[in-house]
């Protein structure tokens, strides 16, 4: 069709079949259905699609050479179903994400909710069968080329939401700008540069895939399309339970821009439905629950509500999603460490979630009255709530004040916004031609595009190794116990521990030390911390020698997590290599004793860790006539003649050995 030499109207004219002009410049037309979804894609846009594929990679390339770090080593490298290869699929769509790594259902009961995303655990079991264990350099590749072809599948929906007219352009339209934005954004490095990441990949791009399917059907009234709407929404739901919120994005979708009767709608919906209860009643059979396992979680790192009120809770919530939309425009700086008390504990006193609770309120409110006007703006704002809604602790509790992978999907919502801002509304504020390139449209793109970019090739190399990560989470998020913890354990395993100098090896306690501490103070009862505390403890007195700190520390400890399957054989190892090398035999004798009889059996009634902690010293130097009596009357105590009698004879051994001198 020859271009037109007068100027265009407020939203220019398109092919037949598309859709057509509107009179308000922020809405959409109202004719019937029209066909979204044109013909010739890759041939007319092949290179736009590169343009993305080259910008995903372009910023996420250096992460191929990045290994596993933070939550992989539950999902990938140290999961047991994965690591059998295609033999552990069927183990990984039967039971909990987490059941290979943890492989008892009791500790599956310290998390909320549940975690049951199969298909990206799948998707890693397929790797170590074909390309051996060992090999994120794979995974990563793989997360970053899902990753652009999630930004090219995002171009195509774009096209057809805001479809370029007669005279506009692909390198200035607002399906491209949206896209590019939605790559470059640096929200997304989490689930891009972390392996585990992949289960918000795949859910977004198969979620969005059932959303192209369903205006495919649409368009054709194929039955292929039809069934791959559902069989896609399922494989999305098996990625990440937030995909279950497309139920509601996808009608809202086709209604918004395909103009679709209510009939329409509800027959697409069919195969969406069906998918989610199969999914539900998967999902069921793996966990055994729906939302809660009925077991109450205590622990503050996994459930960040249980010391607040009912009020601070909400109020901390409201906060949170003010951070999320904060982040949308700017970016900076970013952490993977939201847990207490990097997000403070607030009430309805602090403006901040006084100011969120309006603003969501408001643009809620704003949105309801003007889907029906077809604006844009609208449908991105529930697009927005819609699929923030499962992650925002307002109605599933997700053991986390925020994550920025939460706002991967949500975030599809700015991208959509930013590009039609750009490329049709503002053009039509400065009398410009919609989607045709112009000074301060292209100025500001090539600047959003840029700044994101920039940002996320900073923040990418944060997720190289341990080391990198946490020292950049301690920078950022300094009131949060987990990242003061996770860096003292970073540093103890891959400084302190490697490190030969003493000069050296004193330095990074006094830094483990600091931390750990701090660590403490902002949680007291967090058990990773009290390990790590152990740990340090030892460290320290191997500089100092000061066994009255270390003992003093370990019975804290021991009182605290006697049975702690991290600190326990750390602590028995270490009291046996005392007894033998401390020179200070009887001072550790006299420990043990206050420890094991004195606390665990005549003041905590707990015999078995009484007897456990006094074992410790048989064999060893500090082993005496007192101890072993000792052991023998919690034996009586404990019903086992037999073993009392034992140790009554062996202490009056010792006796003998000792009047013999």
């Amino acid at each position: 069709m020859p271009k037109k030499k007068e100027k265009a109207p407020s939203v220019s004219p398109v092919k037949k079949g598309s859709i057509k002009a509107a009179s308000h410049p922020t809405a959409l037309p109202s004719p019937a259905h029209v066909r979204l979804i044109q013909p010739g894609f890759w041939r007319k846009h092949g290179l736009a699609a590169g343009l993305i594929m080259l910008l995903a990679f372009a910023l996420y390339a250096a992460s191929i050479s990045y290994g596993y770090i933070l939550d992989d080593e539950m999902v990938i490298h140290k999961n047991a179903y994965v690591l059998k290869g295609i033999k552990g699929i069927r183990d990984i769509f039967a039971y909990d994400s987490f059941m290979g790594y943890f492989q008892k259902k009791e500790s599956l009961l310290l998390l909320e909710g549940g975690r049951y995303r199969p298909l990206s655990l799948a998707t890693f079991a397929l790797e170590i069968e074909i390309f051996g264990k060992n090999r994120p350099n794979i995974s990563h590749f793989i997360n970053i080329l899902l990753y652009g072809f999630t930004g090219i599948l995002l171009y195509r929906l774009f096209l057809a939401f805001l479809p370029l007219g007669e005279r506009g352009v692909w390198y200035f339209s607002a399906a491209l700008v949206g896209a590019l934005v939605y790559i470059a954004h640096p929200l997304h490095s989490e689930a891009v540069a972390n392996i585990k990441g992949r289960d918000e990949i795949l859910a977004l791009l198969c979620s969005l895939g059932a959303l192209y399917a369903s205006i495919k059907y649409l368009d054709t009234h194929s039955r292929l399309w039809y069934g791959m709407s559902g069989v896609l929404l399922l494989l999305g739901m098996f990625s990440k339970e937030n995909a279950l919120t497309f139920l509601a994005v996808i009608p809202l979708t086709l209604w918004f821009f395909g103009r679709a009767s209510g009939s329409q709608v509800l027959r697409a919906a069919v195969p969406l439905l069906l998918a989610a209860i199969v999914f539900i009643w998967v999902r069921y059979r793996a966990l055994g629950f729906m939302l809660d396992h009925g077991q109450a979680v205590k622990d503050l790192m996994n459930n960040p509500f249980i010391e607040m009120t009912r009020s601070e809770k909400y109020a901390t919530i409201f906060l949170t999603l003010g951070w999320y939309i904060k982040l949308l425009f700017w970016p900076h700086p970013l952490t993977h460490d939201y847990y207490p008390y990097h997000v403070p504990k607030v009430n309805w006193s602090d403006w901040r979630p006084l100011l969120s609770l309006i603003f969501y309120v408001g643009i809620g409110l704003w949105a309801l009255f003007n889907l029906k006007r077809r604006r844009i703006p609208a449908y991105a704002i529930a697009y927005w709530l819609l699929t923030l809604s499962i992650v925002s602790n307002l109605f599933v509790s997700v053991g986390t004040f925020m994550n920025e992978r939460f706002a991967y999907m949500p975030s599809v919502a700015f991208a959509l916004l930013v590009g039609w801002f750009l490329a049709v509304k503002l053009p039509q504020w400065l009398g410009e031609e919609p989607q045709r390139p112009y000074l301060l449209g292209l100025g500001l793109a090539a600047l959003i595009v840029g700044i994101f970019s920039f940002l996320t090739i900073r923040r990418v190399p944060v997720w190289k190794d341990v080391i990198a990560l946490n020292t950049a989470a301690v920078r950022v998020s300094p009131n949060s116990a987990r990242s003061h913890c996770f860096y003292v354990t970073a540093l103890y395993e891959h400084k302190y521990q490697k490190a030969k100098n003493p000069t050296e090896k004193a330095r990074w306690v006094d830094t483990m030390e600091y931390h750990i501490n701090r660590s403490l103070a902002i949680n007291p009862n967090y058990g990773s911390a009290l390990v790590m505390k152990g740990a340090v403890a030892a460290a320290r007195y191997e500089q100092n020698k000061q066994l009255d700190t270390l003992l003093s520390t370990f019975q804290m400890l021991m009182e605290r997590i006697p049975n702690n399957a991290n600190f326990r054989p750390f602590f028995n190892e270490y009291i046996k290599y005392l007894a033998n090398a401390s020179g200070k035999p009887q001072q550790i004798n006299e420990f043990v004793y206050r420890l094991g009889y004195d606390y665990f059996f005549r003041q905590k009634k707990d015999l078995p860790n009484a007897v456990a902690v006094m074992e410790l010293l048989l064999n060893t130097l500090a082993e005496d006539e007192r101890l072993v009596r000792a052991i023998a009357e919690v034996y009586a105590a404990g019903g086992n003649p037999q073993k009392a009698a034992e140790m009554q004879q062996r202490a009056a051994s010792r006796m003998g050995l000792k009047a013999g001198r």
